[in-house]
């Protein structure tokens, strides 16, 4: 058995068609953007992917949101008003958007721009002292692929379980970047999810490293469009 999930990804445009699919939330919310072009490609791929999925029109979706650490209905994961079942999970950097939609468990996609973990510290932030022995001897490129690679892991198992930067990264251990991917353990005060199932994506562009996280035992079988 396998828990099916639908990924699709979109490179980021300022077109009027996406724009014409957001809510007025949702618009309001992009304006306030300095660069709103990311976030309406994301969102207009969210409703693209879920109206097709379920036969809707994309532009009739209704979203709320509500925080796992605080309930609050201001800000937190969303989800879908009208079919309760389907789960999904966006990401996007500047270029690119990536959406992972299931029905039945939870998910969570993250998707990092190599040029995003070229940074000082980055250790110190993300990774837990057991983890810093994977990465010795990589430079480079393939520094930066290792860094993104763990990283979309971390944050994909954090916004399956909704908790998102609540939790600290470094209390997420996770495989090697040369490995499978996987979570080894959960250190943080919240409670730890029961199962989780962790894919990395292949992408279209090289650029960027994905990962999808399931809150399930059973492996995902990941479905591209």
């Amino acid at each position: 058995m396998s828990a099916r999930v639908t990924v699709r990804e979109a490179e980021v445009d300022d077109g009027l068609p996406d724009l014409g699919l957001l809510d007025e939330g949702e618009r309001a919310r992009a304006e306030r953007k300095r660069d709103p072009a990311p976030f309406v490609t994301g969102h207009a791929l969210v409703r693209r992917t879920l109206g097709e999925l379920l036969d809707r029109d994309p532009a009739g979706l209704t979203f709320e949101r509500r925080c796992t650490t605080c309930r609050s209905e201001l800000h937190g994961k969303p989800s879908l008003v009208d079919a309760p079942g389907w789960h999904f999970s966006l990401s996007y950097t500047s270029a690119l958007a990536v959406v992972v939609v299931a029905e039945g468990i939870d998910v969570g996609v993250d998707t990092e721009d190599l040029t995003d973990a070229d940074f000082e510290g980055f250790a110190d932030v993300t990774l837990a002292r057991e983890e810093l022995a994977a990465f010795e001897g990589l430079q480079g490129r393939d520094l930066l692929v290792a860094r993104a690679r763990v990283w979309a892991r971390k944050e994909a198992i954090l916004k399956a379980t909704g908790h998102g930067l609540v939790v600290d990264p470094s209390e997420i251990l996770v495989t090697g970047p040369l490995e499978a991917p996987g979570l080894v353990a959960w250190r943080a005060e919240e409670p730890a999810p029961p199962a989780v199932s962790l894919v990395d994506l292949d992408l279209t562009t090289a650029n960027h490293r994905a990962a999808v996280a399931g809150l399930t035992d059973q492996p995902l079988e990941v479905v591209g469009g």
